[in-house]
């Protein structure tokens, strides 16, 4: 009897969380974040190191997905080192692998690019394959990190939904709100000040090249993106 009470407790509960509501917002305090969920969203899975969210009426097709990694203060010292060291990694990926490869149609990496107070840079992406079935789709991704957890962010879908309903999946992961007392801040870790990562637009006569060694030259405007300084070698970001 229990046992049969017990499961019934836990089918309802499970209806609660996955069922279509107008307008609602979930939480998930294993992940620690709180979503907004326009109507007729629902969360399809959820885990304590991941969520995905999907339109029950597949008016859009694309999912939403959210993953939690932890972040070793060894290895990412910075209150920001796990979030540059991924979307860095990202941007190469994207545009250099052999199959999937990629094309960056859009990225912004400068300070105003936020997750509510969080920095969280932002990349829209389209992956071909030379598998003709699977044919080709779009990301719209973020990282951002809270104190011992690193969060990927993204939507992904196939090109036609992806570019007519950007907008539509860019505000809702927008909204997604990451608990940052939930994500306790580790006592190793150094919060550098966001400025020792930017490069000013006053170039030194040696040049500003970018991750590939090629140079874009001493002076002049800059896009937003990723450059070094070869007699500083530390991978800085541009602001426009």
């Amino acid at each position: 009897m229990k046992i049969t009470r017990l499961l019934l407790c836990s089918i309802a509960a499970l209806l609660c969380y996955s069922r279509a509501a107008a307008d609602t917002t979930i939480t998930s305090t294993a992940m620690g974040i709180s979503a907004y969920l326009p109507d007729n969203w629902v969360a399809v899975t959820a885990g304590d190191t991941g969520i995905t969210f999907q339109d029950t009426t597949f008016v859009y097709r694309s999912q939403i997905t959210c993953k939690k990694h932890a972040i070793t203060a060894d290895d990412y010292a910075s209150a920001t080192g796990w979030t540059r060291a991924h979307f860095i990694a990202y941007l190469l990926v994207a545009q250099y692998s052999y199959d999937p490869f990629g094309a960056v149609l859009y990225f912004d990496s400068s300070a105003a690019c936020m997750q509510d107070s969080l920095w969280a840079p932002e990349a829209f992406t389209e992956f071909y394959t030379i598998d003709t079935v699977l044919g080709a789709w779009n990301e719209y991704m973020r990282y951002t990190e809270a104190g011992s957890n690193g969060y990927e962010i993204y939507a992904i879908g196939d090109t036609a939904d992806m570019k007519q309903n950007i907008g539509m999946y860019m505000g809702m992961i927008r909204m997604i709100d990451i608990d940052k007392s939930a994500n306790m801040m580790s006592p190793v870790r150094r919060n550098f000040p966001r400025n020792s990562f930017m490069i000013e637009k006053t170039a030194s006569s040696s040049g500003i090249f970018d991750l590939l060694g090629k140079k874009r030259g001493a002076t002049g405007n800059l896009l937003n993106g990723i450059y070094y300084r070869p007699e500083t070698r530390r991978l800085r970001l541009t602001v426009r």
